[in-house]
This record gives structure tokens, C-alpha cells and sequence, in this order.
């Protein structure tokens, strides 16, 4: 019994340290989308986005124009990665805006950025 309530105190702080090193470990970016007008087109975005390398979430709103992608903070993912696939899917963005996830607060963007 002596060793028993240590072992089980030893394993549940590992057990919390695991977790909470895998909540942080994420990222996210939002952003506005000025000239997507079509569903086909919002499918098209986050059938790419799902397949890059660490793209964890993707959602991209026909109705808003918003964008909300959650990724790996361990790949090599950064702003200019999204700026550059945007740019081959012919998407334009504005109110680009990066944070860590579970940390930083996603907004309600508007198209004015405020």
C-alpha cells in the first residue's frame, strides 16, 4: 500500500503533463477572404488545406468569408505558407491574423479588420 499511492500520484502527473504539452502544441490562423463566392469554392479550399503537411482543422465560411485553420506548431507552417497556397487557390485574404490555440482567443473578424 506504501508504494501504490506514489506510483498512482507518479503516473497521473505524467499523465497531465502529456495532455496539457498536446494542448499547446497547436496554432491557428483566421483570416478574411475577399472574392470567394461560390460553395464549390470553400470545398475546393479546405480539400487542399486538410492535405497540407500539419493542418490539423480547416474551415473556410461562404456565407462569412471567414477562414480558420488549426495546425501543428511543430511543422514549418507559417504565415507565408498560407499566403502562397491562398494565392494558387486564387483566393485573396486580408485580416490575416496568427495565435496559438487554447491560448490566444480566435475573433469575430469583419471585413474592415476591426
Amino acid at each position: 500500500m506504501n508504494i501504490l499511492y506514489p506510483t498512482l500520484l507518479i503516473l497521473f502527473s505524467l499523465f497531465l503533463k502529456d495532455f496539457t504539452a498536446q494542448t499547446s502544441e497547436s496554432k491557428f490562423v483566421q483570416f478574411m477572404m475577399t472574392n470567394v463566392d461560390s460553395r464549390e469554392k470553400v470545398l475546393e479550399i479546405d480539400q487542399f488545406m486538410r492535405n497540407q503537411q500539419g493542418v490539423e482543422i480547416s474551415r473556410a465560411d461562404i456565407i462569412s468569408k471567414k477562414y480558420l485553420c488549426i495546425y501543428s506548431s511543430t511543422s514549418d507552417l507559417d504565415r507565408v505558407s498560407f499566403e502562397t497556397w491562398m494565392e494558387e487557390l486564387g483566393v485573396e485574404i486580408k485580416c490575416f491574423r496568427e495565435g496559438k490555440y487554447g491560448i490566444d482567443k480566435v475573433i469575430d473578424q469583419k471585413m474592415d479588420c476591426e
